[in-house]
């Protein structure tokens, strides 16, 4: 990628921000957990603006904005508008050659899958000089497709572009096993990164349906999911308590709760609202 920035995103569910800005249309480049509240996130410099203005109205935190490749060449080259003709042109071959695919390197546990994933690039048309593609989620996806590959991402920085390539160990290769829907109700969210979705979001399920099964693969293989589903259903419960206490107790019952409704009751009161069960393979 050309021109791409980088920034920090807080949040108690600041994992979610990349499944928001991928939804909303915008590639994310790379992705990087700096702990249970943070993640470092890269985009092209084109979309900052668009994912900031999602990520701020979702009560995300952004912050420590970086400039990378054209982006940070660009803020340079403003403060040296006085440089001669023959530097400027220099810099215009020099940022030629930067959006262009000079070396390959492949890194991480992963690293033995170097000729796949060289056929890979080669079959998606990514060659020595050739530009990088701004979508990198076909690549993504056939990487993710090797066996016990778990984690792949691409950086393109000085015509070297670096594919980041990580395996589970073998012991814990993921289980055959399809993700199953974790409650009654309807599908509030639902991420997939390998495998073959049933249902969409908003789609009705039953508790222990089929939301995502294992995709095919050549040989009669079939692959491991990787996916996350979270359903929303309705709950009410009637506690013998003040009703501050029964809030609290009812929260504690059921986790995050929308559309809060309390009635009062003999006994005490009866509480209704929409609470979410989440179920994963391989995401955490």
């Amino acid at each position: 990628m050309l021109s791409s920035v980088e920034f920090t995103v807080e949040s108690l569910s600041a994992h979610h921000a990349v499944e928001k800005l991928s939804r909303a249309g915008i590639p994310v480049l790379m992705a990087k957990s700096m702990g249970k509240t943070s993640v470092r996130v890269r985009i092209a410099s084109k979309d900052r603006k668009k994912a900031f203005a999602i990520l701020r109205g979702s009560c995300y935190n952004v912050k420590n904005l970086s400039r990378r490749g054209g982006a940070r060449l660009l803020e340079w080259a403003k403060r040296a508008a006085g440089l001669i003709l023959g530097t400027i042109l220099f810099s215009g071959v020099f940022l030629f050659l930067e959006s262009r695919v000079l070396k390959v390197k492949i890194s991480g546990s992963g690293a033995y899958y170097e000729r796949e994933i060289m056929e890979i690039l080669k079959g998606e048309g990514v060659h020595i000089l050739s530009a990088f593609p701004e979508d990198t989620g076909p690549l993504t996806a056939k990487v993710l497709a090797l066996d016990r590959v778990e984690f792949c991402s691409f950086r393109l920085e000085g015509g070297v572009l670096t594919v980041g390539v990580e395996v589970g160990e073998e012991a814990k290769t993921l289980d055959m096993l399809p993700l199953l829907a974790p409650a009654s109700g309807r599908i509030e969210e639902l991420v997939v990164v390998r495998g073959t979705p049933l249902f969409a979001e908003g789609d009705a399920v039953r508790m222990g349906e089929v939301v995502v099964a294992n995709s095919p693969l050549e040989g009669g293989k079939k692959a491991a999911v990787i996916a996350r589903v979270t359903v929303r259903y309705r709950v009410e419960r009637e506690y013998a308590l003040p009703e501050a206490e029964a809030v609290a107790q009812f929260f504690l019952d059921f986790g995050e709760i929308k559309d809060l409704q309390i009635g009062k009751t003999e006994r005490g009161c009866r509480i209704t609202g929409t609470a979410f069960s989440t179920a994963s393979i391989g995401l955490d």
